[in-house]
């Protein structure tokens, strides 16, 4: 399948079959995909903890369940709960990263001038940014990299999950032994999915114009006709959501999982 399938085909699965275990090798996978994303500087911010349901105390699943994703919470077999730590940014950790990008080959012309530019030029600043950094957008931003392109290894081995809004610090912190440098960013339901792959159609989103501009705000980013009908042949561009028997569906699952119509979780005041 090409990736533009896979981006058009991907659908955030809410209800997942609770009896069928996640394989940890898929997820090992995923992980491995999160590993190799790109992260300014090399730094690697991007960290995850994998809660096995079946062997999690419950108190766990309700400490790390949001507000919104009742289903999920239900029938998900594997959480991962991913946040960014701030630590890598502090000190001597983010010019000695860039330093290590040096070695690699991947930035500079000349590993010692890059040396001597790095820590002459350009390891005070960091020195002085490094705490900053460790909250600001870009940091949050490469772990959302990081979570996308696990995720679409996820669907490529099968499997279906959805990303949910991260719990409060203070109640997963002690749980989970995370140091105070440790940022939240969300919680991801893992499993197989219990409904049909298209989840009842690609859900629907601003026009291309309404989102992206051209030059300067307000500006729309023109679509052209023929790039649309292009993605629509390579199926980036799917069906629009709900499908004619996604109402059907919902009812079937509702049934077949035990669940009730509500969205909320009890979670812990």
């Amino acid at each position: 399948m090409e990736l533009k399938e896979v981006i058009g085909r991907r659908r955030t699965i809410r209800f997942f079959l609770p009896f069928r275990p996640v394989e940890r090798e898929k997820v090992q996978k995923m992980l491995e995909a999160a590993r190799r994303a790109s992260c300014a500087g090399n730094v690697m911010n991007t960290r995850a903890i994998v809660i096995w349901r079946e062997q999690a105390d419950p108190k766990v699943i309700k400490a790390i369940a949001p507000r919104i994703g009742y289903q999920q919470m239900h029938t998900a077999p594997v959480f991962i709960f991913w946040y960014s730590e701030a630590s890598v940014y502090h000190g001597d950790a983010w010019p000695d990263s860039v330093l290590r990008l040096a070695d690699a080959r991947r930035i500079g012309l000349n590993v010692q001038d890059t040396y001597t530019e790095v820590n002459e030029k350009l390891r005070p600043l960091f020195l002085m940014a490094g705490k900053a950094m460790g909250n600001a957008p870009l940091a949050h931003m490469d772990v959302g990299q990081a979570i996308a392109q696990a995720t679409l290894v996820a669907y490529e081995e099968g499997l279906g999950s959805c990303l949910m809004s991260s719990p409060r610090l203070e109640r997963v912190a002690k749980m989970f032994n995370l140091p105070e440098t440790a940022e939240p960013i969300c919680i991801q339901a893992l499993g197989y999915p219990a409904e049909t792959w298209e989840a009842g159609g690609q859900t629907p989103k601003p026009p291309l114009g309404e989102m992206f501009y051209e030059m300067e705000v307000g500006k729309p980013f023109a679509s052209d006709p023929k790039v649309e009908e292009e993605l629509k042949a390579t199926k980036l561009i799917g069906e629009p959501a709900p499908l004619p028997w996604r109402d059907a569906e919902l009812e079937y699952l509702t049934r077949a999982l035990g669940l009730d119509s509500t969205l909320l979780n009890e979670v812990e005041p």
